[in-house]
């Protein structure tokens, strides 16, 4: 992150909450996916997210210790099955589920039931989703937004990678339990990670990254990690195997999750991350970021939690890209400023109550979003379960803003 872009969160963000590869054990066996590679890729570079060069492979290692980390037993066969039985993983296991079962009934069961009520065709949709200021949630973007074929997920958090197991004494084993505990209390807590903790959280001796929490939630979501891979953006905006931009300067470098949703399914999904910086300033000079952005298809997006960073000027480039790809819009007021939506050009539905901005974000007032809430409250939808910043206060708000077609 360079000093402007420092200075700019100092002063005018205060309290930044932007929400926000490969492993080391190799001995597990590698299968083909047999999977259409010819409609797989026809599809991809329609939109813009990656190329030919990419093999479609199943790697059972990378599922087997992302079951790991996510409390999840085994299957049969697995070289981890042995973790299963040491007392500190049933312990985890155990405090996992109980929390994530509690969560389920109070969150996410809800967002799920909502989204398939509110935009029904968008869910059942496998448009690609774009979520810049994402960190590692994959998490909401999935629940929302189920078939998507592909996931693009931008931030500032470190990639990172999934860990070693095997190498791990039961000590090791024991913090590292420890720290995706604590890695996930703010986002189980108030469905958002603080990036100043995550960034802290997620170093080479904690959770690694993003990389092992995005694995944790695929799987808890119930999907069969089918092989993770370190890519790159190169000069041209096309997405490679990283190995093949290490003599380009100008790349980007993220990370590729596949994943499939059914057992023995052929359909391959994938969640992109690129540690990349959004401010005006860096992105115009980030020639690859710049092409892959003009080069997107068309796309969900979804904002979350995003420190109202949309809100500035400093922000435009990123706005008017999400403006010109999306054919929807799913945000809290955190997102893009409501002033800022053509409302020739997208129709818009809001959701829950309007509240200001919570105490990180006294700078920010929305007088117009506030008017649109209270002029005619009967167009306002309900909005049945918590997310963002408003967390415990049930003054939680939505916005959809679906492209009208011409």
């Amino acid at each position: 992150m360079n000093s402007y872009y420092k200075s700019i969160i100092a002063v005018k963000l205060i309290a930044v909450l932007i929400v926000g590869g490969g492993c080391t054990e190799n001995k597990n066996k590698s299968e083909t996916i047999s999977a259409d590679s010819a409609n797989t890729q026809q599809t991809s570079e329609k939109q813009g997210t990656t190329t030919s060069s990419i093999a479609l492979t199943y790697d059972k290692k990378f599922d087997q210790i992302a079951s790991v980390i996510a409390g999840i037993k085994q299957q049969p066969g697995s070289e981890y099955s042995y973790i299963d039985t040491t007392a500190a993983w049933k312990s985890f296991s155990k405090s996992f589920d109980s929390v994530w079962a509690a969560i389920d009934k109070k969150r996410f069961s809800k967002m799920r039931e909502w989204a398939k009520t509110e935009h029904a065709e968008q869910y059942n949709s496998t448009t690609d989703v774009f979520y810049p200021f994402s960190g590692p949630d994959i998490l909401n973007a999935h629940i929302l937004f189920p078939n998507a074929k592909t996931y693009t997920l931008l931030a500032l958090e470190p990639i990172g990678e999934l860990p070693d197991i095997k190498s791990m004494n039961a000590l090791q084993r024991q913090n590292y339990y420890n720290s995706v505990e604590k890695s996930l209390n703010d986002v189980f807590k108030k469905s958002y990670f603080i990036t100043m903790k995550m960034i802290s959280d997620l170093q080479k001796y904690n959770v690694n990254g993003t990389v092992p929490l995005m694995c944790l939630f695929l799987k808890r979501t119930g999907n069969t990690i089918t092989n993770i891979r370190y890519v790159a953006i190169d000069s041209t905006g096309k997405i490679t195997e990283e190995a093949a931009s290490q003599k380009d300067s100008k790349s980007v470098k993220g990370v590729r999750i596949d994943f499939i949703s059914a057992p023995g399914s052929t359909d391959v999904r994938s969640v992109y991350y690129f540690k990349v910086d959004l401010m005006d300033g860096p992105l115009r000079s980030n020639v690859a970021m710049t092409n892959y952005l003009k080069n997107m298809g068309t796309v969900y997006t979804y904002l979350k939690s995003a420190s109202y960073l949309l809100h500035y000027k400093e922000f435009s480039t990123v706005r008017n890209i999400i403006f010109e790809k999306s054919d929807m819009i799913l945000q809290d007021d955190s997102g893009i400023a409501y002033r800022f939506f053509d409302q020739k050009k997208f129709k818009i539905q809001l959701y829950g109550r309007y509240a200001d901005p919570v105490a990180d974000f006294p700078h920010i007032k929305e007088p117009d979003l506030r008017k649109a809430y209270e002029s005619d409250s009967s167009k306002v939808k309900e909005l049945p379960f918590e997310l963002g910043y408003h967390w415990g206060t049930k003054q939680h708000n939505m916005l959809k803003a679906v492209k009208i077609k011409p």
